[in-house]
């Protein structure tokens, strides 16, 4: 769906719906090139956020997952400035991502 997001008439929605992949595996695919598209910071947010989300014992917080992030090596106290925000969080993940009553988690359960 981030695929019609850009789009400003209806020739170009319908434009956009007919190359949309008709698969569930593709529409993956598409969402893991738009990020291997990225930045280089982008893309490795988007890594980290995947891997926290994925390997994660329990569902996460849009907070716990913020802090774990911001967390460095060597870090005595928490440094609010390193705190990302949870749509920038979503918005690098390419849709893959959605934060639903204050838990972040995979589009797909």
């Amino acid at each position: 769906m981030d695929a019609l997001l850009g789009k400003h008439n209806v020739n170009a929605v319908r434009k956009a719906l007919e190359t949309l992949p008709k698969e569930i595996d593709g529409t993956y695919d598409e969402a893991m090139d738009r990020i291997g598209r990225q930045n280089k910071d982008d893309r490795e947010l988007a890594r980290q956020v995947l891997s926290w989300i994925s390997f994660a014992r329990r569902l996460l917080s849009v907070n716990e997952l913020q802090h774990a992030l911001a967390a460095m090596p060597g870090m005595t106290e928490m440094d609010y400035d390193n705190i990302i925000d949870g749509d920038i969080l979503t918005s690098v993940c390419a849709g893959l991502v959605i934060i639903e009553d204050g838990i972040i988690r995979l589009v797909r359960k």
